[in-house]
């Protein structure tokens, strides 16, 4: 007759326990290296991310376009030099105030634009610094796609390496859509004022002016000081409020410059 002993109660629990905790131990081990391995692999894909962007830019830009863009002895380029600081602070402060630290690409608006895209359901901002408005203006469509977007953050990586903040700041109001066909600070401030960028003293364009022309790139033809006054004046009024927070006008400026009688130069008569 075969013998065969039969465990005990309190043995069986702990023989069920030992094992269930052997295995709970084994999941946890192969849980701790899939999360090492997700890191290490998040950790790689940032590091090579500018790399491969910066390589990826350089073959998306057109050096012919770019050559003939930062041809200066244009007529209608204007060097920073040459306009009133406020002009090209007036685009900073409102388009991208961190345009002097980020390498092209801003983490913290690309962050805020995807967080309220996802909030609204749909694309409302882009979080394009000026210089990736600059690669999309030279070298891109206006299509609202997440490969334009790559790619336009790539070609700004790149420009970052090859300019400085201030050709690119140059480039940038050289060639920037102001509306009713009219690219660039020069052509603009001719179209809607009747003066050159160029001009100082009292022919410059004035502070209340440079607002109104900063408020254009957003939305060219749904802010034209010739088509719609009201909502000119009501960007304006962001556009000096924002370099007054930034301190890069104090508030008896900008009441002054809020207080300006500006005149359109060509101003259009709605349709009867």
């Amino acid at each position: 007759m075969n013998h065969f002993s039969i465990p005990v109660v309190g043995d069986a629990q702990t023989y069920i326990a030992a094992n269930e905790n052997e295995r709970a131990q084994k999941q946890g081990s192969v849980w701790k290296k899939r999360i090492g391995i997700t890191l290490l692999t998040l950790l790689v894909c940032a590091m090579l991310a500018p790399i491969l962007l910066g390589w990826a830019g350089n073959i998306w830009i057109d050096e012919k376009k770019l050559a003939a863009l930062h041809d200066t002895k244009a007529a209608v380029y204007v060097k920073l030099d040459e306009m009133p600081d406020y002009m090209w602070k007036a685009f900073v402060a409102i388009e991208d105030h961190r345009f002097m630290q980020h390498g092209g690409v801003d983490p913290v608006a690309l962050a805020r634009a995807l967080w309220i895209d996802i909030s609204e359901g749909g694309y409302v901002q882009g979080g394009s610094t000026i210089t990736m408005q600059l690669a999309r203006n030279l070298f891109l469509t206006q299509d609202k796609t997440m490969l334009r977007k790559v790619k336009e953050m790539a070609i700004a990586m790149q420009l970052e390496q090859r300019y400085s903040k201030k050709e690119l700041l140059e480039m940038y109001l050289n060639i920037i859509y102001f509306g009713h066909g009219k690219y660039g600070i020069e052509e603009a401030s001719a179209f809607y004022f009747n003066k050159s960028a160029k001009d100082s003293g009292n022919g410059a364009v004035t502070l209340g002016e440079a607002a109104i022309l900063a408020s254009l790139p957003k939305a060219p033809e749904n802010y034209s000081p010739v088509k719609h006054w009201q909502n000119a004046k009501q960007r304006q009024s962001i556009v000096l409020n924002r370099m007054a927070q930034l301190d890069v006008i104090n508030q008896a400026q900008k009441q002054q410059a809020l207080a300006e009688a500006i005149k359109v130069s060509k101003p259009v008569k709605p349709a009867s």
